[in-house]
């Protein structure tokens, strides 16, 4: 029957069976201990309990005859009080007294101490209303009987504290004598209970990972590649059973496929060289492109600039004209980079605050710009020459058609995967169909639309994709815009970085 149950059983069931086992040798050995514990101390409040009560009989007594003396001695309030609190007290005692039913010796001298505490409280009672009533030869005689009945009452308590010890004594030494049994069966459980589970722990640690480390070894096999060796013979019946069942079956599988495997991997490692060559081809293709897109720079407008700057000097004077022209300057200097290099945020926006300068002092108040980006963001690589065109295009066909003064504001954020340049105004705007053309990225830009730095918004999104990789448009840039409300432009760029081929 034993064999058939732990077929039957999985190891779920063996573990719940091995701690109900444990579980009931340690309660049987606990409420053992606890039940003798119990009666020990039970055996001890008996002998104190007697005590105790014909102590607290004694100690009343005397508080009785004191407080009747007293009070027949100076009539005190406070001492016939003190008086009646006692008689109801002992007068309550003397009737359970009495109606004990034990017929033993000290049943017998309980019973005679209730009827003499009824008489001596008949005697106190009669002293005190004889008093009150001021017939002294009356409450003499009463006190002088209450005191004779107080002494044989105090005798017959001596004698039963007495006999109360004698039999408190045979009682300590029976329990002492039980306790040394007690405390010999506790000790004989407690090591019966420890041997039995560490046999049962073992026992069932045997049965339960005997299996298991026969297949990790067989595991251990397979992955030192010996794919020969035997299946596995389990009989458990339970989880490990299936396990090694499956197992078995997966190391017939590989060894199926390890042929396979190898020839999957001859061809896999040509596609890899050929993939190697094409992604270097890509590479080339990509570095040919930026050099394509950066020969649309536009060489005339260093003259449209710089003619502007003549005629301003020719009405000011020095000082605002070298100013202007060093700007310029600047500006031409930036964008003659090569523009496969990545330069910092910091220089992409000091570029486009010459910029600026140069458009407040050809259009004065026909525009206002503001920039606001956090000084920690400056250092981040960005691809050259990617927001002063998105400047441009923004005064050109946002600001510059405007009857009224115009806005363009320029913020630098951080998100979790890419800072994020937004350049926005409140100019004209633009329809749907201007924005799909902007993005479509596979239409070139017009040289004549690239404006003041010669480069256009195609050019822009193009080397924005090809320095970080991106795959589509939206990985870049996003546009924002409806028409008489303005226009946002946002660039990302992405935090992880990016780069170009012979950056």
């Amino acid at each position: 029957m034993g064999k058939n149950f732990w077929k039957l059983s999985g190891i779920r069931k063996k573990l719940i069976v091995y701690y109900l086992i444990i579980t009931i040798l340690m309660g049987i050995t606990s409420f053992y201990s606890y039940y003798s514990a119990r009666l020990v101390i039970s055996r001890l409040n008996s002998i104190f309990i007697d005590y105790v009560y014909l102590n607290n009989l004694y100690s009343d007594l005397s508080s009785l005859e004191t407080s009747v003396e007293k009070y027949l001695s100076t009539k005190s309030s406070e001492a016939l009080l003190d008086y009646y609190t006692l008689s109801n007290k002992l007068q309550n005692q003397a009737v359970e007294l009495s109606k004990s039913i034990s017929y033993d010796k000290n049943g017998l001298m309980l019973k005679d101490i209730g009827n003499m505490m009824k008489s001596l409280l008949s005697e106190t009672d009669a002293a005190v209303n004889a008093k009150r009533g001021r017939i002294s030869s009356e409450y003499l005689a009463h006190f002088t009987e209450s005191n004779k009945i107080v002494g044989f009452i105090k005798l017959y308590i001596n004698d039963l504290l007495y006999n109360k010890l004698q039999e408190g004594s045979q009682k300590y030494y029976a329990i002492k004598g039980n306790m040394a049994i007690v405390s010999f069966l506790n000790v004989f459980l407690i090591l019966g209970a420890l041997i039995l589970n560490v046999f049962l722990a073992m026992y069932f640690t045997y049965k339960i990972t005997r299996p298991i480390i026969e297949l990790s070894r067989s595991a251990e096999r397979i992955s030192g590649g010996d794919f020969d060796m035997e299946p596995l013979k389990i009989q458990t019946n339970d989880e490990v059973n299936v396990l090694a069942d499956a197992f078995n079956r997966m190391a017939v599988s590989i060894k199926n496929y390890i042929d396979k495997i190898k020839q999957q991997a001859e061809v896999e490692k040509k596609l890899q060289e050929q993939e190697v060559q094409n992604l270097r081809m890509k590479g080339i293709l990509k570095d040919a492109e930026l050099k394509a897109l950066q020969s649309q720079i536009n060489p005339h407008f260093l003259f449209n600039t710089l003619n502007a700057a003549s005629q301003l000097a020719l009405m000011e004077g020095a000082e605002q004209s070298s100013v202007f022209i060093e700007n310029v300057a600047n500006l031409f200097r930036y964008n003659l980079r090569r523009l496969d290099k990545p330069v910092t945020l910091r220089d992409e926006i000091d570029n486009v605050r010459t910029y600026m300068y140069i458009l407040k002092t050809r259009f004065g108040d026909k525009v206002e710009f503001s920039v606001d980006v956090r000084e920690e963001l400056l250092d981040i690589e960005v691809p050259c020459t990617v927001i002063q065109p998105v400047v441009e295009n923004a005064f050109i066909h946002g600001i510059e058609g405007l009857e009224r003064p115009g806005k363009i504001m320029i913020s630098v954020r951080k998100t979790d995967n890419y800072v994020a340049v937004e350049v926005s105004d409140d100019g004209l705007g633009m329809d749907e169909t201007t924005i799909h053309s902007i993005l479509a990225v596979e239409t070139p830009d017009n040289i004549t639309d690239a404006h003041l730095s010669g480069i256009g918004m195609h050019n822009v999104i193009h080397r924005l994709m090809l320095f970080y990789n991106a795959d589509k448009v939206s990985d870049v840039i996003e546009i924002f815009s409806r028409k008489g409300e303005g226009t946002q432009v946002i660039l990302k760029m992405p935090l992880a970085g990016g780069g170009v081929s012979g950056a």
